[in-house]
């Protein structure tokens, strides 16, 4: 069984993200908060059955009650994946359609690369293969998901090449630059196109990609030149590439770092940043974020403790960016914080993090992103619709309950700028409801 929305406390923490597996030991886990019930999907798993490992027990069963064995009904074969979406009129629905036809060869193509490192580097290759993992199709009704998809792909052929043949290919670059960052860098709706994390142990290859869909829209909303919301893009794809050179057992515990496991991971920016420097056609540009993710503008930061006159502007974009999609993002040693929570972090600490760049960010992206529900200061429910420009905290919302907690009839979900509404205030987030202008 898998949850079919995520496990919440009533501080605002999550417990478990939507989509998880209620194995054993995440049975555990929400016995032990004292979680008594969850949602899960209706849907069982279309997978194939191993019909010998029921067929003794029948025959047994049917032997005692002395009646012909009966026969095991027939596997229904896998549902069909669901249909490509049909194009847009215009320019914009060719571009998607080609977006999705690129990412399906590309995936094809890195299908037949990734048996070749298997074969080549075996339990190394598979090791950082499940660290990084893998770039599952979204569904086609996502906004823009064919350019993520494709955003996926690129991001995984690249790290691989990076990693295993110490090599970019230039045409993977000019398909980042051309079909993903030119089309997505200038999208308001960044939060509907965020990746899920598969799971805690590979959990990297979305947060890389999550971080880069941030930068660049932080990048371009700063007016940066083309060129710079490109390095800056790249950037962010690669800055947390040093940390498949770090043993999975030290980031993937479920518990507080020990020292020793601190030190190692502290590792990862310097790792990263000699891997990407020593690739023949890189640029500086791309590789000081991984270098300079995880310092602070007042110095108490790490491997080298730089102050703000020494960071890049990309550096200091893929910071900000990178902090906010960790926080709101379920690790192994903690659950995820809500999107409020974690830009009151950014915006408090004007000490760690370029302020001006975190007010973009948050222009941008909005205190309460869309898509999430909130409850109102009159009890009601809403669903953020977007956020606001001229009042990041005053966003765009649609009712969806009366203050007595009654679902409202469509006809009644009246959308409501909080900007114009000064006698609302929203006092809680809570959890994700996607998508929101449904």
């Amino acid at each position: 069984m898998k949850l079919a929305s995520a496990v919440v406390t009533v501080s605002g923490q999550r417990l478990m993200a939507a989509g998880a597996v209620l194995d054993g030991e995440n049975i555990g886990l929400l016995k032990k908060a004292g979680i008594r019930y969850v949602q899960i999907y209706e849907t069982a798993y279309q997978e194939s059955i191993d019909e010998s490992v029921f067929k003794d027990v029948l025959k047994r069963m049917a032997e005692r009650a002395g009646a012909p064995v009966p026969p095991l009904p027939p596997v229904a074969p896998p549902a069909p994946p669901p249909p490509a979406p049909a194009a847009l009129p215009g320019d914009e629905g060719l571009k998607r359609e080609e977006a999705r036809k690129t990412a399906e060869s590309l995936r094809a193509k890195l299908q037949e690369d990734r048996a070749r490192y298997a074969q080549e580097f075996g339990e190394r290759y598979t090791t950082i293969s499940y660290t990084l993992g893998d770039p599952i199709p979204r569904a086609p009704a996502t906004p823009d998901a064919a350019f993520v998809d494709l955003l996926n792909v690129l991001v995984r052929n690249m790290t691989d090449k990076l990693i295993f043949e110490r090599r970019i290919d230039e045409d993977t670059v000019q398909l980042l630059v051309r079909d993903v960052i030119t089309e997505l860098s200038s999208r308001e709706n960044v939060m509907q196109l965020l990746t899920t994390a598969y799971s805690v142990s590979r959990y990297l290859l979305s947060h890389m990609v999550n971080v880069s869909l941030f930068s660049m829209r932080v990048a371009a909303e700063m007016k940066l030149s083309s060129a710079e919301v490109t390095d800056t893009a790249i950037g962010a794809v690669l800055h947390d590439i040093g940390m498949v050179l770090i043993p999975v057992g030290f980031w993937t515990t479920r518990r507080e770092l020990t020292p020793n496991a601190r030190s190692e991971v502290q590792k990862h920016p310097e790792l990263g940043y000699r891997l990407i420097r020593e690739t023949p056609n890189t640029r500086e540009a791309w590789a000081l974020p991984a270098l300079d993710h995880h310092e602070r503008l007042d110095g108490g930061g790490y491997p080298q403790g730089k102050r703000f006159e020494q960071l890049s502007v990309g550096s200091r974009i893929v910071q900000i960016c990178d902090v906010y999609e960790a926080l709101t993002s379920d690790r192994s040693y903690r659950y995820a914080k809500f999107p409020d929570i974690s830009m009151k972090h950014i915006l408090g600490s004007p000490d760690q993090f370029d302020r001006e760049i975190a007010q973009v960010f948050c222009k941008s992206l909005g205190f309460y992103p869309e898509g999430y529900s909130v409850r109102l200061s009159t009890g009601e429910h809403a669903v953020v619709l977007s956020s606001n420009p001229k009042n990041v905290f005053r966003p765009l919302i649609r009712l969806l309950t009366d203050s007595k907690g009654a679902t409202l009839d469509p006809d009644a979900q009246l959308e409501l700028d909080l900007n114009h509404r000064l006698d609302l205030r929203i006092v809680e987030i809570s959890n994700r409801r996607m998508p929101a202008a449904s």
